[in-house]
């Protein structure tokens, strides 16, 4: 897999991440599989994008989110693009945090080496939620969650969400760590999307591209 495809996939992660935190705030429900990719990436330390996401089905709402984004844009997306925008700003402030950094790592580590619950288990995602407010929330500007309050005030969604904006900050590493740039995003729209097109007739399963 070349590194414009590299960096494609891992953009489309942050988009997935900040649509269904979307699809949570306004209609309290998202899209499982996508939703268990996405958390389960955050435990998941590798480097490559086809260790972290191996079909195109557990990024299937990041990438056609992407489109949209890239493409026409619609006003329902504005939402989703300010959380993407707001992930990326977010990530450069905890990548100049090192002391925030560690507290999170650290708690990852050891949510990685307790095997009774599942990444996806409400326990765990909960935890998540918990490490994402205490760490993340406290830096500013904090992402306002916009939505349905009858789902935001439900404990469960906002935890969901919390841990779905984790998601998010490790989809945003990711990208960095393939040369992703934000000026990419207004330079490289024709690239990204011609990208798009090529692994969506490639295969379904992104290892294939590696």
């Amino acid at each position: 897999m070349n590194k414009i495809e590299n960096q494609t996939l891992a953009l489309a992660g942050i988009l997935q991440s900040a649509a269904l935190v979307d699809q949570l705030a306004s209609k309290g429900t998202c899209h499982s599989e996508c939703a268990s990719a996405s958390l389960s990436s955050i435990a998941n330390t590798s480097a490559k994008v086809v260790d972290i996401f191996t079909s195109q089905t557990q990024l299937s709402v990041g990438m056609s989110t992407l489109k949209v984004v890239l493409g026409k844009k619609t006003k329902s997306m504005q939402a989703i693009t300010f959380y993407a925008l707001s992930l990326i700003n977010l990530e450069k402030k905890l990548m100049k945090n090192p002391a925030l950094l560690n507290t999170i790592t650290a708690e990852i580590d050891t949510l990685n080496k307790q095997t009774f619950f599942e990444i996806t288990h409400t326990n765990s995602i909960a935890r998540l939620a918990n490490l994402y407010q205490s760490t993340l929330g406290e830096l500013n500007p904090r992402i306002m969650v916009k939505g349905e309050q009858v789902h935001l005030s439900s404990q469960r969604t906002a935890d969901h969400i919390r841990a779905l904006l984790l998601s998010g900050i490790r989809a945003v590493s990711l990208w960095r760590s393939q040369g992703g740039k934000t000026w990419h995003l207004l330079v490289n729209k024709r690239k990204i999307l011609k990208t798009l097109d090529t692994i969506e007739r490639s295969s379904s399963s992104l290892e294939n591209l590696a």
